[in-house]
């Protein structure tokens, strides 16, 4: 007998990845998607693409994700939400008896991280969060799998270079860092915004927990950066339990002329060496003559067409798989809350100028 296909919903589509979230869920043939949603606060544009896309689709779109949820015909949800308030939705979405989806961070403070590993806990459903490229692009996958496998012996030194480029098409202005700083809205750093990337495939590679986070962060190229006191630039070193140590720089800079982020791996080990010089994805780099009237961002004809599956694709892939085989999904709320730690102790380790030891140790 075929098994009847998981039923989901979409919730938010205000931020975040929840558009190619949702192209990759509707591209399953063990899923079919249920409806349509968001917050009672989303912004009409956010409405807007949400209504869209459920037109698109061919699915009903709710004006309140609860009506979505209390038809009881879900089996998981994907949410991209503001973190907080997410924990709310989560809990609600746990109450129900959904899997959850959910887009990166998962909360604004450790506070509702906690609430979130309660209500996935207590209702025993399957949770993973949207820090997908730090074990699914299919280079960074393959490394983890190698010294999984020890094929580099023991893992002993571990290096990442995570920069996000073509600034400042994507910064906030500085008279948008102005109205926050003025209003008293915090605002994410690149740390916050990349360092879960990194931290989770080092654990991967490493194999153990963190015993102290060293981070110096500061803002060293954008002046809307520095007016709303957050990093565009960080370089962290961990320790961990089992020996390994590992160095990263995770940041944004204002080079246009390399691909959308710049992601690079060295895991050194006892009997080999790997290197990962393209992270996100098997590329083929393509350069082309300069053409007066190029968008300044792309000049010279700069191309990085992929080849494979996108690391969004085998993130969605494994979380179905996980649900209809019972089993845990390779990110799971325990790498949630290992993330928020390092990212708590590294803010704080850059804050001191010491050492911190995060809240698992």
């Amino acid at each position: 007998m075929r098994q009847r296909r998981l039923r989901c919903g979409i919730v938010g589509f205000d931020f975040g990845h929840q558009g190619a979230f949702a192209d990759a869920l509707a591209g399953r043939p063990e899923v079919e998607i249920a409806g349509v949603s968001d917050l009672p606060e989303a912004s009409d544009e956010a409405r807007q693409r949400g209504r869209r896309w459920a037109e698109e689709h061919d699915v009903p779109y709710h004006e309140a994700y609860r009506e979505l949820f209390e038809t009881g015909e879900l089996d998981l949800v994907s949410l991209c939400l503001p973190p907080g308030k997410n924990p709310e939705v989560v809990e609600q979405a746990c109450a129900q008896g959904l899997h959850v989806m959910s887009e990166k961070p998962i909360s604004a403070d450790t506070a509702g991280a906690e609430r979130i590993a309660r209500a996935v806990r207590g209702a025993g459903v399957r949770f993973t969060f949207g820090f997908h490229a730090a074990r699914f692009a299919p280079p960074i996958s393959r490394a983890i799998s190698q010294a999984r496998s020890g094929a580099v012996g023991e893992v002993r030194v571990l290096n990442c270079t995570w920069l996000q480029s073509k600034g400042p098409r994507y910064t906030i202005s500085i008279e948008e860092a102005q109205r926050r700083k003025a209003a008293g809205e915090p605002s994410v750093g690149e740390l916050a915004n990349f360092g879960g990337y990194v931290f989770l495939a080092f654990k991967a590679l490493a194999g153990a927990s963190v015993r102290s986070v060293y981070a110096e962060s500061g803002a060293f190229f954008y002046e809307s950066y520095r007016i709303a006191e957050i990093d565009d630039m960080s370089l962290v070193t961990l320790e961990y339990r089992n020996g390994v140590v590992a160095t990263a720089i995770i940041g944004r800079t204002t080079t246009q002329s390399i691909p959308g982020t710049d992601v690079r791996f060295e895991v050194i080990g006892s009997e080999g060496v790997l290197h990962i010089n393209h992270g996100l994805g098997d590329r083929m780099f393509v350069y082309g003559d300069f053409r007066e009237g190029d968008d300044p961002y792309d000049r010279g004809g700069f191309e990085t067409p992929t080849f494979g599956r996108a690391s969004h694709e085998l993130y969605v892939a494994d979380f179905v798989s996980a649900i209809l085989e019972d089993r845990e999904p390779e990110l799971t709320i325990e790498d949630a809350l290992d993330s928020d730690a390092f990212l708590v102790a590294a803010l704080e380790s850059a804050r001191t100028h010491q050492p911190v030891k995060p809240a698992w140790n």
